[in-house]
């Protein structure tokens, strides 16, 4: 039988990975326009790009996986530890995007981190 903090972690790395994906596919996208004549075509040229299709389908799948965790779990338990989507999101923004990350957010990613130990402690 799986356990339901092993679906919580599935479903974080699935949520991190989706929006790694989503970030691609805005790269090769380009910037959104605001504007009301060229927004309904960027929106619709978006949700036929592949790297968001795939995003949005793990964020789809981590939502499933959330329930079925929530179910089970505390939120209060639960929640806090989604908040390590960010030191996986970070990481590789860096290593596949490049990203400067500043040591100021790396201390801060730190911080996050230790309060997801915390609770995990709790």
């Amino acid at each position: 039988m799986i356990s339901y903090k092993l679906l919580l972690f599935i479903g974080i790395l699935l949520g991190a990975a989706g929006q790694l994906l989503l970030k691609k596919g805005m790269m090769k996208h380009g910037k959104v326009s605001m504007k009301l004549r060229s927004l309904h075509k960027d929106l619709f040229n978006l949700y036929f790009h592949r790297y968001i299709i795939i995003g949005g389908l793990l964020f789809i799948i981590s939502l499933g996986l959330w329930t079925i965790v929530i179910s089970k779990l505390d939120l209060s338990y639960a929640y806090p530890l989604v908040s390590f989507n960010y030191v996986i999101v970070s990481l590789f923004s860096k290593i596949f995007f490049k990203e400067k990350i500043t040591k100021f957010r790396w201390f801060s990613i730190f911080v996050i981190l230790a309060g997801v130990v915390l609770v995990t402690l709790s």
